[in-house]
């Protein structure tokens, strides 16, 4: 095991068995800690308490661990997709966007949770495994009658130069602290306001409200242009799902079978 920045506070680094981990440590939380609980981590990311999701994308899973839950998230992407797994080489993985994000939107004073541990298996050196580990936040899950909460949580992120890229209800929590947002890993820093309108397009489809409780006039013709947008990356995506099912294409360019086909 190499060890970088053995600090109680703040982040460390090491490897180990072919893993890279990445610690974020607080007063409350030492870094230290997450060495010495590696393999209680492993053992529960492979029997979780639960599976509070799963897709294509992700898998969120929800662990205890000496009395405290985390949230485990494994970037399905990462592991299944080689454009995730070569740009890795040079360029963040998708858990180490995620973690960024988080970090940064806490700073900006947003509410997010906080990573504690960032874990990465690497070969042939590209990322192909990434596991991100937060602790469980309690809360209750927001609605489209959460409107104004959201509209409002995406405006100080927007005034924070923020854009969320994905700011649907069920990404958001309500928790004795506030509002929070509960999975940034497509936000990133931007002072355009062209993606500040496409984020009010994007609420507009979940809560038709959204506009006018964000300001639709300061918005301009931004808001249109941001619609035509969305409607051409729509029309791209259907014709390029037709011309792969015509082709008997899958997503990784292989021939389907006839059950997927059939999907």
């Amino acid at each position: 095991m190499t060890s970088v920045l053995p600090e109680s506070t703040g982040r460390c680094e090491w490897k180990s068995s072919g893993w890279e981990y990445v610690a974020y440590g607080s007063e409350n939380n030492p870094v230290v800690q997450w060495q010495l609980k590696i393999e209680l981590v492993r053992e529960a990311i492979s029997i979780p308490m639960m599976v509070l999701k799963e897709d294509h994308r992700s898998k969120v899973s929800l662990i205890e661990l000496e009395g405290s839950r985390f949230v485990i998230k494994e970037f399905i992407l990462q592991k299944t997709w080689w454009w995730f797994k070569l740009t890795s080489v040079a360029f963040p993985t998708i858990g180490q966007i995620a973690c960024a994000n988080a970090i940064g939107l806490n700073e900006a004073g947003l509410l997010t949770p906080q990573p504690v541990l960032l874990m990465q298996r690497r070969r042939w050196g590209m990322a192909v495994e990434s596991v991100l580990v937060y602790p469980y936040l309690e809360g209750k899950a927001a609605t489209v009658s959460d409107a104004n909460q959201i509209v409002n949580f995406v405006h100080k992120m927007h005034e924070a130069d923020w854009v969320h890229r994905d700011p649907h209800p069920a990404n958001f929590l309500k928790t004795t602290d506030g509002l929070a947002t509960i999975d940034p890993v497509r936000a990133m820093k931007s002072k355009g306001n062209y993606l500040k309108a496409y984020d009010v397009m994007l609420m507009e489809h979940d809560m038709p409200e959204a506009p006018e409780l964000y300001g639709r006039e300061h918005l301009g013709i931004l808001f249109t242009m941001a619609k035509w947008g969305h409607d051409f990356i729509r029309i791209y995506r259907m014709t390029k799902i037709g011309l792969r099912r015509c082709l008997g294409l899958g997503k990784s360019g292989s021939l389907m079978n006839s059950n997927n086909l059939e999907d």
